[in-house]
């Protein structure tokens, strides 16, 4: 859980210079060498300010909705799988799928406990996109576990399921999907700043920005073990002691630059083709590939 914090912190400073690379202007470069201590600094700076509570709101829902995005965001990562650990889920995939829908419920309660129309409207638009491709990641995720046989992420680890190369459409699919689920560019309609200024979160300040960024940056890390996992088995590949573990990280850190690489390159889309793409490509789609594994 300590790593997952001090590596989300660097990942927001990554991307804030890899977006300055791409568009030929510089980052954070005033902290130590060229910015390397920026989220330390940050943090100090975000933790140190006061938590304001709107005046018509309520205190206690408030402080509610991030701790609800926070909680769900690192109980997942549990699911780890370490060969140190103690403990084993035999439905990973299972609680990871219902983990992941609860976080639902706290986006939405922080942009409707800030009694603004941008910060509802943004959450709004976050429930309506992330109920919508839960249904479709749900089919993307069982159509390898189909050739796997097994809910259990340790098993999925040790199979070497090459997915990326039996199944590519699927692999190209969740990508997509998981830009989408993870609210990223060209899929961040819930942080529009044109039309909503920031979206949801547009009245936290302080700790609790603070929390709901680190929430959103878990979701990207987690998402990226979890492709390593599913279409690649990366453990089977890497069967020696520790090797597996250090080659899951450097997965984990690839996959989440080129997440960060689709930020600077690709514009952000329509919020109606987005959903008009999920209830009448995706799902018809994947409803048929689905059976036609399931028939294999």
């Amino acid at each position: 859980m300590v790593m997952v914090l001090v590596g989300v912190a660097f990942v927001i400073v990554t991307e804030r210079k890899g977006l300055g690379i791409v568009q030929l202007r510089q980052g954070p470069n005033k902290v130590r060498v060229k910015g390397i201590l920026q989220p330390i600094s940050d943090g100090v700076k975000l933790f140190k300010k006061e938590f304001l509570f709107l005046y018509f709101s309520s205190k206690i829902m408030y402080m509610v909705g991030p701790c609800i995005c926070f909680v769900c965001a690192y109980s997942i990562w549990i699911l780890f799988p370490a060969r140190l650990a103690r403990h084993q889920f035999e439905l990973g995939v299972l609680y990871f799928l219902c983990v992941s829908s609860l976080s639902v419920y706290g986006v939405f309660l922080v942009g409707w406990v800030c009694d603004s129309r941008y910060a509802f409207l943004g959450a709004i638009r976050a429930v309506a996109q992330t109920v919508s491709y839960e249904v479709v990641i749900r089919l993307v995720i069982f159509c390898p576990l189909l050739f796997i046989g097994s809910f259990d992420l340790v098993v999925v680890n040790n199979c070497g399921f090459l997915g990326v190369l039996l199944i590519f459409e699927v692999c190209v699919a969740w990508i997509f999907v998981m830009l989408a689920e993870t609210h990223r560019t060209p899929f961040d309609f819930v942080e529009g700043e044109s039309e909503l200024v920031a979206g949801y979160n547009v009245e936290f300040g302080g700790v609790g920005f603070a929390v709901l960024a680190l929430s959103e940056y878990r979701n990207i890390f987690f998402m990226s073990f979890f492709s390593g996992v599913v279409f690649i088995g990366i453990r089977r590949l890497f069967p020696i002691y520790l090797v597996g573990e250090i080659i899951t990280v450097v997965f984990i850190t690839i996959f989440t630059y080129l997440v960060i690489c689709i930020r600077g390159v690709l514009p952000r889309f329509r919020y109606d083709l987005l959903i008009k793409t999920c209830w009448t490509l995706l799902l018809p789609l994947f409803l048929g590939l689905f059976g036609f594994f399931l028939c294999l």
